[in-house]
């Protein structure tokens, strides 16, 4: 498969650039636009969750923690107000290169932490469009995998994360047209922001690392078919990774020998989408069966299968997830709307060692995971007011490790999150 997608990417792109090689540069100066908007949100919590960005971006309420009173640690409310979801954009319009529409988008915003706050990159890309259609991008900007014509419209800055995908990656995409209304996407994409967790050399505490990746030598590879009219959007994907956890092993017979290591943790994830727009009322639904996806916000990871003794050297096993999803919308002014969120854990792929600390994922002792979010929306020209409650349970349990890591003896625990966010565009 892996062979066979480099010669399909390869062969996109030949036909999106030497097809159109004549170099029709115009002397024009380039048009600069400025934009973006600002962002206030205001929210309580009924519980602590697992976080980031001082809670501007939650995944999931934390577990039951007793103290030795047995009071639970983890059920403590909370309130917070942040404007780091404000966002800068600059857009930019080429002249004309290879007989193709250039421009460039640059977008930054502030969601560093509320104590030390940062500008950050959001999207830095160049596209290139061709008077037949095909489209190439260069730079940071969203996986293909986040799918920008049906993510849900929700006020939380998670977007549906982790029930979908939320990542931005530098990549080199491809968009194809194959019939009216049907393009072929192709991307190779290395990791920054977004990354996945893992092992590192003599420590047993998991870590993010981009290294997984770029040891590896294979990029990220992901491949859709997607169909668009008027009134709907649908697509297919297959999304493949390649990654080298370790360089190096330590011996467990005799500690003080180590030894390269080149092995690999291989995962395969698959997403069907469908958007269908009809007068005021949008309907968005989407599916995934995904592996290894932590580097996406989402729930997933993967486990050490066997340890050698001699040399110390692993092999791994991707954990499985299925994720689905649906989403509505009526009106246009005043919209009101609803999000629906499933995660199931499936387990890993093969047996895993016995060994809790060599579970390398998000949510790796949730077995199922629910979101039920109702909104209302009120647009007025270029303000935003969202008003929306999201409800979400998480049934934690016991990693079975005899069972390819599968959660057992679950206990359900939810998180209701109040939230206003006030935006202002320009």
């Amino acid at each position: 498969m892996f062979k066979k997608f480099l010669l399909l990417f390869a062969i996109a792109c030949t036909f999106g650039t030497i097809a159109h090689s004549q170099d029709t540069t115009e002397l024009k100066k380039p048009k600069v636009e400025f934009s973006g908007f600002l962002r206030l949100d205001y929210w309580y919590d009924s519980r602590m969750n697992a976080e980031s960005l001082d809670g501007l971006f939650i995944f999931y309420p934390l577990p039951i923690k007793l103290d030795a009173d047995l009071v639970d640690i983890n059920a403590n409310d909370a309130i917070n107000a942040l404007a780091l979801g404000t966002r800068l954009r600059t857009n930019i319009t080429m002249p004309k290169v290879f007989n193709a529409k250039p421009s460039i988008l640059v977008e930054a915003d502030f969601t560093g932490m509320s104590t030390i706050v940062h500008m950050r990159f959001r999207h830095a890309f160049a596209k290139f469009v061709w008077n037949n259609g095909t489209e190439l991008n260069a730079g940071l900007t969203w996986h293909p995998m986040f799918v920008t014509e049906v993510f849900p419209h929700v006020a939380s800055l998670n977007t549906g994360a982790p029930f979908q995908s939320f990542n931005r990656s530098p990549q080199i995409t491809i968009k194809q047209p194959l019939a009216p209304g049907l393009k072929l996407i192709l991307s190779a994409l290395s990791q920054s922001d977004y990354k996945n967790i893992g092992p590192e050399f003599d420590n047993t505490k998991p870590i993010s690392s981009v290294n997984y990746q770029r040891y590896s030598l294979v990029p990220n590879l992901h491949a859709q078919l997607q169909y668009a009219n008027k009134a709907i959007t649908a697509g297919l994907a297959a999304d493949y990774k390649n990654q080298r956890p370790l360089l190096v092993t330590r011996s467990i017979t005799t500690p003080a020998n180590t030894y390269s290591t080149n092995e690999r943790i291989k995962s395969l994830s698959y997403m069907a989408y469908l958007k269908v727009q009809t007068g005021l009322l949008t309907a968005k639904f989407k599916g995934m069966l995904g592996q290894n996806l932590a580097d996406h916000l989402m729930l997933g990871g993967y486990a050490v299968s066997t340890i050698e003794n001699l040399t110390g050297k692993q092999t791994y096993t991707p954990l499985n997830h299925v994720f689905a999803q649906a989403n509505f919308t009526y009106g246009k002014n005043i919209m009101p709307g609803i999000f629906i969120g499933y995660a199931k854990n499936l387990g890993a792929s093969d047996n895993v060692v016995n060994d809790g600390n060599k579970i390398y994922a998000r949510g790796a002792d949730i077995a199922q995971l629910y979101r039920i979010t109702p909104n209302l929306t009120y647009k007025n020209k270029s303000l935003t007011l969202i008003a929306e409650v999201e409800h979400t349970i998480a049934a934690y349990g016991t990693i079975d490790l005899t069972q390819k890591a599968k959660v057992i003896n679950t206990t359900n625990v939810s998180n209701t999150r109040a939230l206003i966010v006030v935006q202002y565009d320009f």
